[in-house]
């Protein structure tokens, strides 16, 4: 095993690790942006020159728009409601599954690393995308998604070509671009930060349509 692969994995779940467990908002978006720019050297052998600096300017153009939608040291995100250490359990279940399951079956042209890597990934954007409550959240957990199917893509089919490799550095840039404006817009909504809608759950009351009988 690659020593300094194993590092550049570990820095990745870690990042994944932070964005779903955090609450403040811009903590939670370093962490997405510490996975999306460790992911394209989780790669054997590394990725051209051209082809590196297409997913690298990608992940940090992608990550900065999302850093400028959660400005302010008071925007705050859901978080995990059972904190760090258990997504991080959560991260190591998912890193053994893509570590042992490596190539299904079928000779793989990447490291093994990068499967587990990318199945630690996916599992901890679950809870984001199916309980996330706040649109950041939602967006961060998109993004480790998309970020889980380029590592699994690359411990299957090896290193990405460079044409590839700009398609895949666009297509982060272009999520995060899009999460930030949908988080945007829902902090000028006037609601609580980055949620979806009122959180009071009180129902709107409307008048009865029917005129009121004067007693005589």
């Amino acid at each position: 095993m690659n020593p300094a692969l194993a590092g550049v994995a570990l820095a990745v779940v870690l990042g994944a690790v932070v964005a779903t467990s955090a609450r403040n908002a811009r903590t939670a978006v370093l962490g997405v942006v510490l996975a999306t720019v460790g992911a394209p050297f989780l790669a054997e052998p590394l990725p051209d020159s051209l082809g590196l600096a297409a997913r690298l300017v990608g992940a940090i153009l992608g990550g900065y728009l999302l850093w400028i939608a959660a400005r302010g040291a008071d925007a705050r995100t859901g978080g995990s409601r059972l904190g760090w250490p258990a997504e991080l359990l959560v991260a190591g279940a998912g890193a053994v599954v893509g570590f042992g399951s490596h190539g299904l079956g079928a000779l793989a042209g990447g490291p093994e690393l990068a499967g587990a890597a990318g199945m630690a990934c996916a599992a901890l954007a679950v809870a984001p995308l199916l309980n996330g409550r706040d649109v950041l959240r939602v967006g961060l957990g998109l993004n480790l998604l998309v970020g889980a199917a380029i590592l699994v893509r690359t411990a299957l089919g090896g290193t990405p070509d460079p044409l590839e490799q700009l398609i895949l550095g666009a297509l982060v840039a272009v999520l995060g671009g899009v999460a930030a404006m949908v988080a945007m817009a829902a902090r000028a909504d006037g609601f609580d930060g980055f949620d979806l809608g009122p959180t009071s759950g009180e129902r709107a009351r409307r008048s009865p349509d029917a005129h009121q009988i004067e007693p005589r």
